[in-house]
């Protein structure tokens, strides 16, 4: 049975968010289904009564007699935290005698240049931080410096030739979170006190893990360019996020780093829970209290707010015989620059066949530096396991049908389609892929008077939510030359934020991705751009499909149902 994790978000979005919780509730059955998986965010849960207990609560309503396990995983800490970039006070310092491509004489003046604006401000301490992926620095570094307690201001690059940056403090007193308290010492290089080094007897006898320094094995981008752009900058003061779950983040060297994958693991995580035939009852999640007629009913727009995430749950299904579709081999034949797995699909199969997978072959492959340490060093689930994987995103209260090529391609001659696109940046790139493949073989209407153009937009959003605050966003969303009206010709469908459990970049959180999905929803809205709703969806198989292991770029099963719920809304009229 797939062991399962689930985050769910709270409607409200306080100003201090608790411990985001990343739980993961499964089973295996008898019936028609096999496993079932629910998927969302774990909630704070009080007691009452003057019952001192802390516990996570994650409602659900089990449909398939079995036993269940349930993993409970961190995530983020004040989540919803907004930033500021104005208040990193960002200064240019160039290193002089930049322009050359010899290394090391940089290095050198940019030593004396970080030792000369600590001594001009009597910043008596300083260290440097080596993340482990920091796309822009001037970023990272500011957040690092507003997340170190007691930083005053920080430098980019740093004074080593592995640090990304330098901190400054007053005093070393004022670096609290580099003291080690049982000791009374400050931690360092010359500790050795980094994440690949420590024993599993010395990892478990820190009480209070701190700053761990990524390993100068990591291979880092330098050239002459990161002198030439040389800042320094102060801290924000201001309240920060913090991600607190193992895994890809950019700064993971800087906080409390995980030292074994399953480190943020809630205590209780593995559990089992026999749930006998049939289930006992319960409270009914909104959405769920409809008869078997209405559950057959189509979804609409409605049924895509954000309001209605996580509104379904996985069920799988016995994988399909040799009879019903054909082998799952690596597609070969569509043409698209596709770097996961993705099963072939032949246009004249049943849609079902589509949906199989295996999810073994997903995210095993890295592209960028230091992937392959995160790849081997990863908490999964037994989804992982599944070479033949067939299941279905099945939403509560309503369904999504499945398109064939011949719907599809009747679909494009009454509605006139004369264009697909599929917009945005990464995440896009990995939709494209499935809708290549499903638009293969498909005539589109050549006569461009009186034709409709299609779209599926991913908006860019993990990029907006590392580099915008929510004031911005929202500036941006209201902005009609950004977002104009869809004209009558165009069906505009965004794609919602994934589930996110990482921080890939900075402030790129779930909560936030949930938060700039609200947004979109309710401005652009108005202008006619309809949603497209897969933040539940991505948050089952984030551990298990996410391209090198990032938690963002999650392909396979959850990516399908986006293609697959563009097309049921782009040819529900026609085929209702």
């Amino acid at each position: 049975e797939p062991d399962e994790e689930s985050d769910e978000e709270s409607d409200e979005e306080p100003d201090e968010e608790p411990d985001e919780e990343d739980a993961s509730v499964s089973a295996s059955g008898s019936g028609d289904a096999s496993a079932e998986m629910f998927a969302g965010t774990a909630l704070p849960h009080e007691f009452g009564n003057g019952d001192p207990r802390c516990a996570w609560r994650y409602d659900m309503r089990p449909r398939t007699a079995g036993a269940y396990s349930v993993h409970v995983k961190l995530l983020t800490y004040n989540g919803f935290a907004d930033f500021d970039l104005e208040k990193c006070n960002v200064e240019q310092q160039p290193v002089p005698g930049g322009g050359g491509d010899d290394i090391e004489p940089l290095e050198e003046m940019n030593r004396r240049r970080v030792a000369e604006l600590a001594s001009r401000n009597n910043w008596t301490h300083a260290r440097g931080v080596s993340g482990f992926k920091m796309y822009d620095p001037n970023d990272a570094c500011c957040e690092a410096c507003t997340r170190a307690r007691g930083c005053r201001a920080w430098t980019t690059p740093g004074s080593r030739h592995y640090d990304h940056c330098q901190l400054y403090f007053d005093r070393v007193e004022d670096d609290l979170d580099f003291a080690d308290r049982r000791t009374g010492h400050f931690l360092g290089r010359g500790r050795s006190y980094t994440f690949t080094k420590q024993t599993f007897e010395r990892r478990r006898r820190l009480r209070e893990r701190r700053l761990a320094v990524a390993p100068d094995e990591i291979e880092k981008g330098w050239g002459p360019d990161l002198f030439e752009e040389a800042v320094h900058g102060t801290s924000r003061s201001e309240p920060t996020a913090y991600f607190l779950g193992c895994g890809w983040s950019s700064l993971m060297s800087f906080e409390s780093p995980c030292h074994d994958p399953s480190d943020d693991m809630v205590h209780g995580s593995g559990a089992r829970v026999d749930v006998g035939s049939p289930p006992p009852p319960g409270p009914v999640p909104p959405g769920e209290e409809k008869s078997e007629e209405a559950e057959r009913r189509p979804c609409t727009l409605e049924d895509e707010r954000v309001s209605n995430s996580f509104a379904g749950r996985w069920v799988q299904y016995p994988f399909p015989d040799d009879e019903t579709c054909s082998a799952l081999v690596q597609d070969r034949k569509t043409k698209a620059d596709f770097r996961d797995f993705r099963a072939e699909y032949l246009d004249d199969e049943p849609p079902l066949c589509w949906h199989r997978d295996d999810i073994s072959r997903h995210a095993n492959t890295c592209v960028e530096p230091g992937c392959q340490w995160v790849l081997n060093h990863r908490w999964k689930t037994s989804l992982r396991k599944q070479d033949r994987w067939y299941g279905r995103w099945e939403q509560y209260g309503c369904n999504v049908m499945d398109v064939s090529t011949a719907d599809l391609q009747k679909c494009v001659d009454e509605r006139r389609i004369s264009k697909i696109e599929v917009r945005g940046a990464s995440i896009a790139e990995i939709l494209d892929g499935y809708m290549i493949q499903r638009t293969h073989g498909i005539k589109f209407v050549k006569d461009k008077n009186n034709t409709l153009t299609a779209i599926l937009d991913t908006l860019s959003l993990p990029h907006l939510l590392w580099h915008n605050s929510v004031a911005k966003q929202r500036s941006l969303f209201e902005d009609s030359s950004q977002f104009p009206p869809v004209p009558p010709t165009v069906e505009h469908y965004w794609v919602s934020g994934f589930y996110l459990t990482s921080e890939r970049e900075p402030h790129t959180y779930v909560d936030r991705s949930l938060q700039f999905s609200r947004l979109a929803e309710d401005i652009l809205g108005e202008r006619g751009y309809r949603p497209i709703n897969v933040l539940g969806p991505t948050a089952a198989f984030a551990y298990d499909t996410d391209g090198q292991a990032d938690g963002l770029h999650i392909s396979g099963p959850p990516a399908k149902v986006a293609v697959q719920k563009f097309f049921h809304h782009l040819c529900r009229d026609v085929l209702a």
